[in-house]
């Protein structure tokens, strides 16, 4: 049961970790193009419509579409694929993914929780809130265990139930046992 524990801690923690490592990805600025200038600026102030430069080595700021450049990008972090990916015009770009080999002219199409990443993190969270019904299985065990003990403590026991001593009867003995799930975890076989 100890190891079961760690283990979920263990799964708990990993998930927290991947939560972080997601966030970690945004850059805390963005290059937006005003005419033939670039002016940087923090995330927050970026709009759906604005062009956003993005030099090599870089992270894409938001969602968009290429509109000028062409630059391998890599999305490892995001689609799990190692290799780079060829963006150039019109191709969409995620926020977070990082440009190398060239530089892009990026028109932001999402901005802030409606980015991709922000999605990919709002699945992250809600998989860890939420049980899978294995933990629920785990959970009610023990609970239908006891109530059935409970249940079966108040009948007479087959090896000689209650006696009669005088006007009181009494047990011989073979009152309620207690049903323990750490039991239960080490009864059942894989």
């Amino acid at each position: 049961m100890v190891l079961g524990h760690w283990l979920e801690m263990r799964a708990i923690s990993q998930a927290r970790g991947a939560l972080s490592a997601l966030a970690a990805l945004l850059p805390d600025t963005g290059e937006r193009v005003n005419g033939s200038t670039t002016q940087s600026v923090p995330l927050s102030e970026l709009r759906v419509g604005d062009i956003v430069l993005v030099r090599p080595g870089a992270r894409v700021p938001a969602d968009g579409t290429v509109v000028e450049g062409s630059a391998d990008v890599d999305e490892s972090m995001i689609t799990g694929e190692s290799k780079t990916v060829p963006k150039g015009s019109g191709t969409k770009v995620i926020a977070g993914t990082v440009a190398s080999g060239g530089s892009l002219r990026v028109r932001i199409t999402a901005i802030g929780d409606q980015t991709a990443l922000s999605g990919i993190m709002r699945l992250v969270a809600t998989a860890q809130a939420s049980g899978s019904r294995t933990q629920a299985l785990a959970d009610r065990a023990p609970r239908s265990c006891f109530t059935w003990q409970s249940r079966l403590a108040r009948l007479p026991s087959s090896t000689g139930g209650f006696q009669e001593t005088g006007n009181t009867p009494h047990s011989n003995g073979n009152g309620p046992h207690h049903c323990c799930p750490h039991a239960l975890g080490l009864a059942i076989r894989s």
